[in-house]
């Protein structure tokens, strides 16, 4: 995911040369050009004909165009934002489970202590979680989440019993660990519910329609100029659509995609923190955390 500062309207239109959407739609502005030239050239230069088209049906047209994009986008923002909230909430689960844990758990340093095993666990889930959102179905062979949450699950019972931990503990710890499945469960149906075909195809094929119909409603009235529109019309439609179809799938690897990896790295920071305090685990955690977030604040790396 990109970081960058909203404030600074310079650096946005500086960057747009470099922006992911123009670079992708670069050709395409180029053949639309293209197209809408030789519409032109043969309607005034070479035939003559005269299309029964004025620049009204594109604004009567660009009304239908308009509403179906403005839904395309909403429904595309509506499944990031609910991801980024769900990633939060995973968050926030994993430290308050880490703190509750450090609060009555013994304290044993040992390599084998349980604070580090359960640091451990705690630090796993959201690389796994990542992994398993960003690798195809077809291909999975095991659920990693759900087996690091079963681990956590049975120690959370042995605990119980071997007195680690008060029985009160597993009434107050087990609606934790239920969340992180409700969170494994939404990203999933995030992941496995990608907008119908139909309805995306639908705004494709009218999109492309619209800029079909362009060079013939405005050739008459505007000459060349005509190319000018169209390329900045094509650029405005085609690339409201490419930004939905970006953020709609919020848990890959693209520039618009959810900093899943910076999110984990947070998490783990926090839990080793909280349960291995002084370690050196920690200390490397926190000097890691801080050096990627140095090094998006100078815009040397994207998230």
């Amino acid at each position: 995911m990109i970081t960058y500062d909203p404030r600074s309207l310079l650096s946005v239109l500086i960057s747009f040369p470099r922006s992911a959407i123009f670079k992708t739609l670069l050709v395409e502005m180029i053949s639309a050009g293209a197209y809408a030239a030789f519409i032109v050239y043969i309607e005034q230069d070479i035939g003559r004909i005269a299309v029964p088209l004025g620049p009204q049906i594109l604004s009567l047209l660009g009304i239908i165009l308009g509403l179906l994009l403005v839904f395309r986008t909403n429904t595309a923002y509506d499944r990031w934002w609910e991801g980024r909230r769900t990633w939060g909430t995973l968050v926030n689960c994993s430290r308050a489970l880490a703190r509750q844990l450090a609060a009555q758990l013994p304290r044993d340093d040992s390599p084998q202590g349980r604070r580090r095993v359960w640091a451990t666990l705690l630090r796993a889930y959201p690389a796994a979680l990542a992994a398993h959102l960003r690798t195809p179905p077809e291909l999975l062979t095991t659920h990693e989440p759900n087996r690091i949450l079963a681990d956590m699950a049975v120690m959370l019972d042995e605990d119980v019993k071997l007195g680690r931990l008060a029985p009160e503990a597993r009434i107050a710890l087990t609606p934790l660990l239920t969340t992180f499945d409700e969170v494994c469960g939404i990203c999933e149906r995030i992941r496995n519910t990608p907008i119908p075909l139909s309805y995306s195809s639908y705004i494709k094929q009218f999109n492309l329609l619209y800029a079909i119909l362009v060079p013939f409603a405005l050739a008459k009235a505007y000459g060349y100029g005509t190319v000018i529109a169209q390329v900045f019309i094509f650029f405005a439609t085609w690339g409201i659509d490419l930004l939905a179809s970006e953020i709609e799938e919020p848990f890959g690897t693209e520039v618009n995609d959810l900093p899943l990896e910076g999110l984990s790295q947070k998490i783990a920071r926090d839990v080793t923190q909280l349960l291995e305090p002084g370690s050196v685990t920690a200390q490397r955690a926190t000097a890691e955390v801080v050096q990627a977030d140095r090094a998006i604040a100078a815009g040397k790396v994207e998230r």
